[in-house]
């Protein structure tokens, strides 16, 4: 069964799906193309984590970007709020970066990545995990703090729902505690031994 942990979360794939860490760090990853070929010859250009090849339940590309914003120093709603931008232009730039190792048949995205699953449906991912919400609110000012974070993360879904449709893409907003059974593929918090 294929495996993705980034950022203290594992992505579990099922027996059969193609799985790349697209902007990995290590040799394992897969992601010599990206970083030797893109990354270092082309400024401000980003990829998402992780790229899998879905054959079930439907075939499909899935561009993966994962955030954990469980701990930090800035509020989460602030920066989910500014997530729109990250995800649009890791999306791209990673689309851009598989159809040019298509184009010069690079052998660790070929596992992902061909000319026919380039015409398949494209599913940009957005797997962000937040703090839990606060214990029920007693007064209007603690009710406000609490459904902030929540319409964020609405606007967040809604704003990349549209701008990705409009490029023939779709979006999903994931979490732990958000996993559909359709989605063929789960994820889960990694709990380091310390």
């Amino acid at each position: 069964m294929p495996t993705a942990v980034e950022k203290g979360i594992s992505l579990d794939f099922p027996t059969g799906w193609e799985v790349v860490k697209y902007d990995g760090d290590t040799q394992a990853d897969n992601a010599s193309f990206y970083r030797q070929r893109i990354e270092h010859k082309v400024q401000h250009v980003r990829g998402v984590d992780v790229v899998a090849y879905a054959t079930a339940p439907t075939e499909r590309l899935l561009l993966i970007e994962i955030k954990d914003y469980r701990t930090g120093s800035a509020p989460a709603e602030h920066r989910v709020a500014a997530l729109r931008q990250t995800v649009l232009q890791k999306a791209l730039n990673t689309l851009s970066g598989l159809y040019a190792a298509v184009r010069v048949q690079d052998t660790e995205l070929q596992l992902v990545v061909n000319w026919r699953r380039l015409r398949l449906p494209v599913q940009v991912v957005l797997f962000l995990e937040r703090p839990p919400l606060p214990v029920a609110p007693t007064d209007t000012a603690q009710k406000f703090r609490r459904q902030n974070p929540q319409s964020a993360a609405e606007n967040l879904f809604l704003d990349l729902t549209a701008d990705l449709a409009a490029l023939g893409l779709d979006f999903i907003l994931r979490s732990t505690t958000t996993m559909q059974p359709h989605d063929g593929w789960t994820g889960r918090l990694v709990i380091s031994a310390t």
